[in-house]
């Protein structure tokens, strides 16, 4: 790809002279699912679909304990372990409430990620639960150097 994003890509010219055009893109097709199978994956709650937030029990409380966790910690916290200052994109749950659905309302067991934190910090969680390491979670969260080697932050 060229700088910029554009690609280049060579075309029949003027009298047969091949040019570079760097506006136009190659077709990009896209794997068509038709709706109403999509809406029998929601019903039937197959698939990719994972139900809507209320779906999976995040209610009215859990939203207003998410904005007010939100306002009292602006950053993500693993942005800052590494001195970064990145703005919240969401509230996520140290021991996922999956496993501990009594700590889903526990100011302690939330910290405040960006998305690409809580990317990384999901594969986390399917590392500790296939390894039985669930209880390591909040230790590994809030100490970089105490997580397992491939989730350390890059210096």
């Amino acid at each position: 790809m060229a700088a910029g994003g554009a690609e280049a890509h060579i075309c029949q010219g003027v009298e047969g002279f091949l040019t570079v055009n760097k506006n136009s893109r190659p077709p990009r097709f896209k794997l068509f699912q038709a709706p109403a199978a999509i809406a029998i994956q929601k019903m039937n709650k197959t698939g990719n679909y994972r139900g809507s937030p209320r779906d999976r029990g995040y209610d009215a409380k859990w939203d207003r304990l998410s904005i007010a966790f939100r306002k009292r910690h602006p950053c993500c916290l693993w942005c800052e372990q590494i001195d970064r200052d990145t703005l919240t994109d969401l509230v996520d749950h140290i021991i996922p409430v999956v496993d501990r659905p009594d700590l889903k309302h526990t100011w302690s067991n939330l910290m405040a990620l960006c998305r690409h934190h809580h990317a990384q910090k999901g594969v986390m969680e399917v590392y500790a639960r296939e390894n039985g390491l669930l209880g390591m979670l909040p230790e590994w969260c809030r100490d970089p150097e105490k997580r397992p080697f491939q989730f350390r932050p890059v210096a």
